[in-house]
């Protein structure tokens, strides 16, 4: 991890700090509107595909918000059957994860607890994912760190985390182009003048904690470095949401 991001220093005056309450309560239209996000969903969904979940697999949902990938990106044949696990510290997330489980008719363990403090048996979590949260998290190697711990042997780590800086500007631009022909121009631009202005604000102070040093900020490289740094077998890696984030698939070796 860079300097920065080792000190992990307090968020200051609450000017600073998000406010991923209402952030919670705007992030499913957003979401909805992204190609970019719809994309990050399907690499999960391959992933999912590619390896083999047992029966039964306990899967962890490590920052899991608003429970999209549980209820969107899971393939449906693996959520019925695995033992799902949502961890998140944010009340309204979790309230708004609960919902949608519940409407997917999904068995979830919530579980609202800060990572880095999170206690799991050792060994007992077949597959992690976790989707743009590390970064905002306190002590990102403690909880990779942890995630190493929890995950058996072989088990399996899908992450994505923001890496740069976010340019609203350039997001403002995408979502207007992508989205203009079915919804027209008038009204998208009213979704990102009302719910997306909640999304610009947090984003505005992310970009703060980001060059601060509160939130991590890091390349491809420095991700892998830090993964290969506490045990992980880096599988695959590459930059993606519009080469904002990066993805790492990665394992636990197994036991020789």
């Amino acid at each position: 991890m860079n300097s920065n991001s080792a000190r992990y220093p307090r968020l200051g005056p609450d000017t600073l700090s998000v406010d991923w309450n209402s952030y919670a309560q705007c992030y499913d239209l957003l979401c909805a509107l992204n190609p970019a996000y719809a994309a990050l969903q399907n690499e999960f969904r391959a992933f999912c595909r590619s390896i083999d979940l047992r029966p039964g697999a306990r899967i962890l949902d490590l920052g899991g918000g608003t429970g999209n990938f549980f209820c969107e990106a899971l393939p449906i044949e693996i959520a019925r059957s695995a033992e799902l696990l949502h961890l998140d510290f944010d009340s309204e997330m979790n309230a708004i994860a609960e919902k949608k489980y519940h409407q997917h008719g999904l068995s979830v363990e919530l579980v609202k607890r800060e990572a880095s403090k999170a206690v799991l048996p050792a060994a007992s979590i077949d597959c992690i994912l976790s989707i743009n949260a590390l970064y905002a998290m306190p002590n990102q190697a403690s909880v990779l760190s942890r995630a190493f711990h929890w995950l058996r042997p072989g088990g399996y780590l899908f992450l994505i985390d923001l890496g740069r800086i976010q340019n609203t500007n350039d997001w403002t631009r995408f979502l207007v182009r992508s989205n203009a022909r079915k919804m027209g121009v008038v009204q998208i631009l009213k979704i990102l003048l009302n719910e997306g202005m909640v999304i610009s604000k947090a984003n505005r102070k992310i970009t703060l904690a980001q060059r601060n040093g509160t939130y991590w900020k890091h390349t491809k490289e420095e991700l892998c470095a830090t993964l290969e740094q506490i045990g992980f077998q880096v599988l695959q890696s590459r930059e993606v949401y519009r080469g904002y984030s990066d993805l790492a698939i990665a394992n636990k070796p197994a036991v020789h």
